[in-house]
């Protein structure tokens, strides 16, 4: 017995899908979110974002933080983020050679001297 299901349209659905974590930051109007958000090992964020009919982002191990002064407002394991509301998102590493935020890990702090 297998845990695979297929559709009349031919879809198939199986128990698991296999995802890559991807260390992210969000921006919305008001606030910047950091945290864990995955996407299938094939496809792009991009992707994953379109072909996503939920409208909404999970995203794991989320830090929140004020938009102005970048003060930490909360930490939670989970949170799910409306894509209206999301004004930019992209890969966390991408701030390492530009300038520290409190958002950064140590590890991206101490490769960015």
């Amino acid at each position: 017995m297998t845990d695979l299901r297929i559709d009349d349209k031919g879809k198939y659905f199986t128990q698991r899908v296999a995802k890559d974590v991807l260390p992210a930051f969000i921006r919305t109007a008001d606030q910047v979110i950091v945290g864990n958000i995955y996407a299938r090992p094939d496809h792009r964020l991009k992707d994953e974002l379109s072909e996503d009919s939920s409208r909404f982002l999970a995203v794991t191990d989320v830090r929140v933080y004020e938009n102005g002064s970048e003060r930490l407002l909360y930490h939670t394991a989970l949170m799910l983020i409306a894509y209206e509301h999301i004004v930019m998102i992209g890969p966390l590493d991408a701030h390492k050679h530009i300038r520290n935020v409190p958002w950064q890990t140590e590890e991206q702090i101490d490769e960015a001297v």
